[in-house]
């Protein structure tokens, strides 16, 4: 009776063993997306990364200029009205680019452009009817939904592709695009430094 019972402990033993690599390799898995996480935040706080970024900015602005100079005059009231939003994705863009694809957010972001492309060679076809029953819905939910759950939709919704992410990863990829915008604004504020500063005195004080 008593030898019968050591086959039981020894298989008992060997399962618990098997389970603890996984534990460990959950672990190992966290571990290594916060180490990730850091080495992202500290590259983004690097002035070289600053300036990189910046020269790429101008570059893109100078192509953007240059197609904008080969349009028609019939086509320059149309990008004079969408010349703030070109400069505003341009910059996400490069943004996106100089992160490497290494974010959910960046890749979201330079996915979105192919998007828009294949969004113009299709036709929506959505009913008023199922529109106002999704917002019916949406209102309900919004209502039913706890405080922290509301905001942290909201947060996914304001970083670019992680509305369906869970917690943790949510928190790293706003983390970063939080760290990636502080940087972007460092670059545009110095290049907007630069370009007052070689501007000539004419136009600034209008003499």
């Amino acid at each position: 009776m008593v030898e019968s019972l050591f086959p039981s402990i020894e298989n008992t033993s060997e399962s618990s063993r098997r389970k603890k690599p996984r534990i460990s390799e959950t672990a190992e898995a966290e571990i290594e997306a916060r180490r990730v996480n850091e080495e992202s935040l500290k590259r983004w706080k690097t002035n070289r990364v600053q300036q990189i970024y910046a020269c790429k900015l101008v570059e893109a602005l100078r192509r953007v200029r240059q197609r904008s100079s080969t349009t028609s005059n019939n086509e320059t009231d149309k990008l004079v009205s969408g010349a703030a939003r070109e400069i505003r994705d341009t910059a996400d863009r490069v943004l996106a680019a100089s992160a490497r694809g290494t974010t959910r957010w960046s890749r979201a972001i330079l996915a979105s452009r192919v998007r828009a492309k294949l969004k113009k060679h299709r036709k929506a076809k959505k009913s008023t009817g199922n529109c106002k029953s999704r917002k019916g819905l949406t209102e309900t939910n919004r209502i039913k939904l706890p405080a922290v759950e509301r905001k942290l939709k909201i947060l996914g919704r304001l970083v670019p592709g992680c509305r369906k992410v869970s917690v943790p990863n949510l928190l790293d990829e706003a983390t970063d695009y939080i760290a990636a915008l502080e940087m972007q604004v460092r670059a545009m504020e110095a290049l907007a430094e630069l370009l007052t500063a070689a501007a000539p005195r004419t136009t600034l004080t209008g003499t």
